[in-house]
């Protein structure tokens, strides 16, 4: 759509409706025109349906600016949230290392054990075989 008069300043009429307006305060829905003036040949805005003067009006470049604008405080908290994440990653990594030296020593510790259990029985066994030949 394009229309040939647009010589209203979006500071007049954008009502402090930041990025793409979708409605205009009064609730008509918005879409965007192709300027036609000598001013602003070709220059896209949104426009309230209605086309009335005191309605919503804004260039679609101050709409995108601000939606860059709004939208870089957000990037940066991801940023943050992405590398706070990555750091509990390492700190994981640092956690099963820990974890699988602890499966080693106690792999080792339950190996030596069996094999003093064996012991154990080897001995229990001989002097089982021991007193029984005496009292034989």
């Amino acid at each position: 759509m394009s229309s040939d008069s647009t010589s209203e300043s979006s500071t007049v009429a954008t009502f402090d409706i930041r990025g793409f307006p979708a409605k205009c305060p009064c609730g008509t829905a918005t879409t965007i025109f192709t300027s036609e003036t000598v001013k602003n040949p070709g220059r896209p805005f949104y426009r309230c349906l209605t086309r009335r003067k005191h309605h919503l009006f804004k260039w679609v470049e101050e709409a995108v600016l601000e939606e860059v604008e709004d939208a870089l405080p957000k990037i940066a908290q991801l940023e943050a949230e992405i590398n706070k994440g990555k750091s509990d990653v390492e700190d994981l990594k640092g956690v099963i290392t820990e974890l699988m030296e602890e499966v080693v020593r106690t792999k080792t510790e339950v190996k030596r054990c069996q094999v003093m259990m064996k012991f154990a029985v080897v001995i229990i066994c001989l002097i089982t075989i021991v007193v029984l030949v005496n009292f034989m």
